[in-house]
């Protein structure tokens, strides 16, 4: 069922997208009088994949739990996710309220103790309140993560796949 899930949701977030996509172009050709309905639309696709990408996350920070993963993976993704986070800071290109929980990510993971595959799955669990601010910053969290942190982007979309 999990399976099918994220399978569906995966799906479901893909038309959301070209909806969206659709109604950023119609809003740019609209007469005026159209524009605050497309507007209204824009604004309830975005809260409609914010929530899909919430319930998306959850189940993968849920069946990420109970898998197992290889210790030299974690390392990479690890390393990546701090670096990155590093020069996000730099750049300050993102709101505040990303920075700061790209911090408290990189923070987690930058803890002495357990190994960095039991720091991986303990962030993940981070990611749903991520999507939630990055929605209403208005930029798109799957290419954001796709963009800034690769590997594990990867990583999790074939974990996704085997769960």
């Amino acid at each position: 069922m999990p399976i099918n899930r994220l399978s569906d949701i995966e799906e479901n977030l893909e038309l959301l997208q070209e909806q969206l996509v659709g109604k950023q172009k119609a809003l740019n050709l609209a007469p005026q009088e159209e524009k605050i309905r497309i507007k209204q639309q824009i604004r309830e696709l975005r809260k409609e994949i914010r929530e899909q990408e919430e319930d998306y996350w959850q189940i993968f920070a849920r069946q990420t739990k109970t898998m197992e993963i290889p210790e030299p993976e974690a390392e990479i993704i690890v390393a990546e996710i701090v670096e990155e986070v590093g020069q996000i800071e730099v750049q300050r290109q993102y709101p505040d309220e990303v920075i700061q929980i790209l911090q408290e990510i990189r923070d987690k993971l930058n803890q002495p103790g357990p190994t960095a595959a039991a720091k991986l799955k303990g962030v993940i669990s981070s990611i749903p309140p991520f999507i939630g601010i990055s929605i209403e910053g208005e930029f798109d969290t799957e290419n954001f993560l796709q963009q800034h942190f690769p590997t594990f982007w990867k990583w999790s979309k074939v974990l996704a796949k085997k769960s």
